[in-house]
């Protein structure tokens, strides 16, 4: 069997412009759909609609380029050659996905609590109490402390029994759960890969409709004389009424996420099997994702790590060249006062000028010269010492 580390984006491209995709992807084991998805993925394009008709009625249109893409220079192509494949037959290699069923096998839901898990526990335990843990829409819920329900006192035995059934049949297939205590979500995870989950209810919403009960509030308080005093506001009423559906959803991932919920047919006692299989592709997803946007980043860290040194190698050159720019400006400075205090001399001679004081100036004049040379190492005592500070005013 040919490993698919020898199969390139190039050949794949040159392999789906040669024929059609459904008489390529049998070679691979898959379908032409799971071959398009593929090709998508890494880029390729595959021929429009159309174009085989216009090969076959002897035209030439023309074919799109494979596009630079260099974040799969190095990547292997997730494909093998199907070692079961008859090209008299084609068809007969395909392999079939296995179903959720058939990977995880169905989940029984029991009609009681037995043994539950201990988060189940802690959940049934924090969730039974009578007041403070209905919300607006009379969903009970405390994700910062126990699993993360969002369900109505009538819908939270059933949720703790798929709830119970549903953590169990995910630690089996290795899946931790736990409750994340500061971000206020129950998590899954499979190595480094973690996702948030819920259950939850729907709620259906009507318009609120004013009671007997509201209406007499209201007449008291318009009648009252203290109506516009402070503390006695108006006795509002809420605008929608919320009413339990007893549907439950099993919600995983952000983005992106994945759901399954009771339907027509089914519940989701039925469907939990699905939810299993769903997570472990889900986390698949996640892991994927996780591990291209690191590589991502590494290469964008590596690109602005050599762009940082290319900019610093750069101003180094650039500082260096002032430096000799400046040096080469003192000691042509030096040259230039040189030659005067050598003119100065000279004409001082012939004129019969050269006095003690003009020998001592000439003096003086050489030792500035040779300061402001770069090529000579002398330091001037006065020029090359701090500004001497002001003692400032005194009053």
């Amino acid at each position: 069997m040919e490993h698919f580390d020898k199969i390139t984006r190039q050949s794949l491209y040159e392999e789906v412009w040669a024929e059609p995709v459904s008489r390529t992807a049998p070679r691979y084991g898959i379908s032409g759909v799971a071959l398009g998805k593929i090709c998508r993925k890494h880029k390729i394009p595959l021929p429009p609609r159309g174009y085989w008709a216009k090969i076959k009625a002897g035209h030439s249109p023309k074919k799109l380029p494979l596009p630079v893409a260099k974040e799969f220079d190095s990547y292997s192509m997730p494909l093998s050659r199907s070692p079961t494949f008859d090209p008299s037959n084609p068809y007969d290699c395909l392999k079939k996905a296995p179903t959720a069923q058939e990977r995880i096998g169905l989940i029984d839901v029991p009609e009681e609590l037995e043994s539950p898990h201990p988060l189940i526990r802690a959940a049934s335990k924090r969730l039974r109490r009578k007041t403070g843990w209905d919300d607006y829409k009379g969903l009970r819920s405390a994700p910062g402390e126990v699993f993360h329900f969002e369900v109505t006192r009538g819908a939270l035995d059933r949720a703790l029994l798929i709830g119970d059934a549903l953590i169990k049949a995910l630690e089996r297939q290795g899946i931790k759960v736990w409750v994340g205590s500061e971000k206020k979500l129950t998590f899954i995870g499979l190595g480094e890969t973690f996702l948030a989950i819920t259950i939850s209810e729907h709620v259906a919403r009507s318009k609120h409709e004013v009671t007997v009960a509201e209406k007499k509030a209201i007449e008291r308080w318009q009648r009252s004389p203290n109506r516009w005093s402070s503390g006695y506001d108006y006795p509002r009423q809420p605008d929608y009424d919320y009413h339990p559906s007893g549907k439950l959803t099993i919600s995983i991932g952000s983005y992106p996420s994945r759901s399954w919920g009771d339907t027509p047919k089914t519940l989701l006692e039925h469907r939990l099997h699905q939810v299993v299989a769903g997570a472990l592709d889900l986390i698949e997803d996640y892991r994927i994702r996780a591990e291209e946007q690191e590589r991502r980043r590494l290469a964008r860290q590596e690109a602005k790590d050599r762009y940082d040194r290319q900019m610093a190698f750069r101003q180094h050159e650039l500082a260096q060249l002032e430096k000799l720019k400046t040096s080469a400006s003192q000691w042509q400075e030096a040259q230039r006062l040189r030659q005067y205090i050598d003119a100065v001399e000279q004409s001082a001679a012939r004129n019969g000028e050269l006095t003690d004081g003009l020998t001592g100036w000439v003096s003086w004049a050489r030792i500035k010269a040779d300061c402001i040379d770069p090529l000579i190492a002398v330091s001037d005592a006065t020029l090359d010492s701090p500004e001497p500070k002001s003692p400032g005013y005194y009053y």
